[in-house]
């Protein structure tokens, strides 16, 4: 099977993006609502899509002020709605039977494009080189929401989730997990060494990358992989939160207020 990205690449991506969802839930790992701790300090998947619709706004709103109007931006959504989503693998039965690696059709289209400007246009919307010229209207955009300094990102807490899942990995818990997995895959005729290291995009045989990814899920659940991994990365994140809660709880202040201002310019 071709793919462009493992599991494991692809959450690197999507968690270095900062995409999660807020904590509060006790469902289990693999539901799509279970909640690692450090979860309780990045930005929700609805706080990012808001700050992302605020800068699309702000940069409509400079454009067209400066007399460079543009069409409406393509509103970029995070690619992930769940830090969890696919975290240890698959664990959606149903899309798996249906889609295979892939994402539902509204969730798997291509990213937007970068805006067609003219000439004229891209000097007002990067900013004219030179001392005296006011931002472009991307910086300026960015400014009205305070993200200069890109809090929005909580590298902190960012990496803090990325040391975690690399220790987990390594502890011999999750080891003594993944072999049950890849022994199961084994036996359904799939030699395989990990339900991270598996291809996320779609084959052109379509009714075996379905039986695949069906089969990856089915291992996942008998294996217990997805359960005790999240439970050892949890007890690590814990005890760094611990360490660190300090730093973690300024961090996410800090993004908040960028969210609030945010949703002003939404509200406006």
């Amino acid at each position: 099977m071709v793919a462009s990205c493992t599991v494991a690449a692809c959450v690197a991506v999507g968690g270095a993006a900062g995409y999660a969802t807020t904590a509060g839930s006790t469902e289990r790992a693999g539901t799509g609502r279970a909640q690692l701790p450090v979860q309780a300090y990045l930005l929700s998947y609805q706080q990012r899509d808001d700050l992302n619709r605020a800068y699309e706004r702000l940069v409509e709103r400079c454009m067209r002020e400066r007399g460079a109007p543009i069409q409406a931006l393509t509103h970029v959504r995070p690619p992930l709605k769940d830090l969890l989503e696919r975290r240890y693998g698959l664990t959606d039965l149903e899309q798996a039977e249906q889609y295979g690696y892939g994402l539902p059709p509204s969730r798997d289209a291509a990213p937007p494009s970068a805006p067609k400007l003219t000439t004229a246009q891209r000097r007002v919307y990067d900013g004219a080189s030179g001392g005296g010229q006011p931002p472009g209207c991307v910086d300026w955009a960015v400014r009205q929401i305070g993200d200069t300094s890109r809090a929005r990102d909580t590298p902190f807490a960012m990496k803090l989730q990325r040391r975690t899942w690399d220790a987990s990995a390594k502890d011999p818990r999750v080891v003594a997990a993944v072999a049950r997995w890849s022994s199961c895959m084994s036996a359904r005729g799939y030699h395989l060494s990990s339900p991270v290291d598996t291809p996320v995009k779609a084959s052109t045989d379509k009714a075996a990358e379905r039986a695949q990814a069906t089969a990856e899920v089915r291992c996942n659940r008998s294996s217990g992989v997805v359960r005790e991994w999240f439970a050892v990365e949890a007890a690590y994140q814990a005890q760094a939160i611990e360490r660190d809660k300090g730093t973690l709880i300024a961090e996410r202040s800090a993004a908040l207020r960028v969210v609030d201002r945010a949703r002003a310019v939404l509200d406006g």
